[in-house]
């Protein structure tokens, strides 16, 4: 049985074009990533200071993540963002979480 994982992406971009990055994520997101086999949910998150803006992308499993990563079209959306802003990607796996 595979294990669920956590893609966070952590992206450093300048403060005018943020708003762009985050445009081009949510694109991305509901053009490809959300239609591939083992996409469980993504969080955006964009920092208050306008200079980052951190993806948290769960997957069914690494093998999920990996088969996203090679296709064409969502390797484009990558080399997109690269061109506008500098990531910081990995794969985590839930160790703890808490609620109220």
């Amino acid at each position: 049985m595979s294990t669920p994982v956590t893609f966070i992406n952590v992206i450093d971009v300048d403060p005018s074009r943020q708003q762009e990055l985050i445009d081009l994520l949510v694109e991305g997101t509901e053009k490809v990533v959300s239609r591939r086999p083992g996409f469980v949910s993504v969080t955006l998150l964009a920092s208050l200071d306008r200079t980052r803006v951190v993806n948290v992308a769960r997957w069914e499993s690494t093998d999920d993540v990996k088969a996203t990563q090679s296709d064409p079209e969502a390797a484009e959306y990558a080399r997109r963002t690269a061109a506008i802003a500098q990531a910081s990607p990995g794969l985590y796996t839930v160790v703890g979480e808490f609620t109220a």
